[in-house]
């Protein structure tokens, strides 16, 4: 009995901010579903708060930031996510489309870059990359080869056929 009690409490203590996170994160994807982003995000801030390096947190809070029409405070989100899980595709992908919106092509570029480096199987990565170096004025040979390769990825891909087929 003696060995039990201090084991309850250890176990107590670990699972605690284990279950309080999920209680948090049940309410703010709750929030999310409610639309209402901002109550959505004051949650995940707890979340933050409680845990610092909770990459998912962070990566949804920029999604409810950008919902919320703060653009910049969603790729500060993204940025700190990418600190910390610097392998997901998707977290490149998203500030990447954040960059873009921004009119920062130069960065959007790179993070589509990033994506194909990671996935290469992202069609709408390359397309991206693609409408990025148009915006940049870059080669065409470059925007056709991000187009091809789209279309290689997703033959099905409407739009990359079409500016593809108007580039030739």
């Amino acid at each position: 009995m003696r060995f039990i009690a201090p084991f309850f409490i250890i176990f107590s203590a670990l699972t605690y901010g284990q279950s309080e996170r999920a209680l948090l994160y049940a309410k703010a994807t709750e929030f999310g579903y409610r639309n209402q982003f901002k109550e959505a995000e004051t949650v995940l801030s707890e979340i933050i708060t409680l845990n610092p390096k909770d990459s998912e947190a962070y990566f949804d809070r920029a999604i409810m930031r950008e919902n919320l029409g703060d653009t910049l405070g969603a790729i500060a989100d993204l940025t700190r996510e990418i600190e910390i899980d610097s392998k997901s595709a998707d977290n490149y992908f998203l500030r990447g489309m954040l960059y873009q919106k921004t009119n920062n092509y130069s960065l959007a570029l790179k993070d589509f870059h990033k994506v194909n480096h990671l996935d290469f199987g992202n069609a709408d990565a390359h397309f991206f990359a693609a409408q990025m170096y148009l915006k940049l004025q870059k080669k065409m040979f470059l925007v056709r080869r991000q187009l091809k390769q789209c279309l290689q990825v997703n033959p099905n891909h409407a739009e990359a056929q079409v500016q593809l087929k108007n580039l030739q």
